[in-house]
């Protein structure tokens, strides 16, 4: 019995070169960090979906206040821009300011504080038209700081530096 051999023409390659497995190592370092940046900006959008939840009810609060007595309604207006300077939270947090629920100014301090704790750089606005008898326009709009396209969050709110976003709600008292 002969075996037959075949002359070594070529030989056939059985495994992965080095280069391969870089190159394969590479692609997945790539993918990986595509992931990890889609994280990071899931968690900026999901912190800016949150604050505009918190503005809609802040702003909901405070014409909830207004509906609640209508006979102060006027009072509201003391909340502008400028009245949030030097506006901070108490050790207690901002409920202790309203225990009074009576008190219009109280309710004011307290929405103040709730804008001011609950948002970045967040201040409010309410403007008042009309009167009771025709009845009242009322605008409330909450601003913040969003830095959805900050570099680096803690350096951006810091330093108040950011997107300034707003919420508007126009109702009819």
């Amino acid at each position: 019995m002969t075996i037959r051999r075949q002359p070594h023409l070529s030989r056939r390659q059985s495994g992965f070169s080095l280069i391969e497995v870089l190159i394969a190592l590479l692609v997945l370092a790539l993918g990986l960090l595509g992931l990890a940046f889609l994280q990071v900006l899931n968690v900026r959008y999901t912190s800016s979906a949150e604050n505009r939840t918190m503005a809609t009810n802040l702003a909901s609060e405070v014409l909830d206040m207004m509906r609640s007595n209508p006979r102060h309604v006027v009072v509201y207006q003391r909340l502008t821009q400028a009245s949030f300077a030097g506006v901070t939270e108490p050790v207690g947090g901002c409920s202790a300011i309203g225990e009074n629920a009576g008190s219009v100014l109280q309710n004011i301090a307290r929405w103040r504080c709730d804008v001011v704790s609950q948002l970045p750089g967040g201040t409010g606005n309410v403007q008042i038209q009309g009167t009771q008898a025709t009845g009242y326009i009322v605008t409330v709009t909450v601003t913040w700081v969003d830095d959805v396209g900050a570099d680096d969050d803690e350096v951006q709110n810091a330093r108040g530096i950011g997107q300034r976003t707003s919420f508007q709600v126009v109702s009819t008292l």
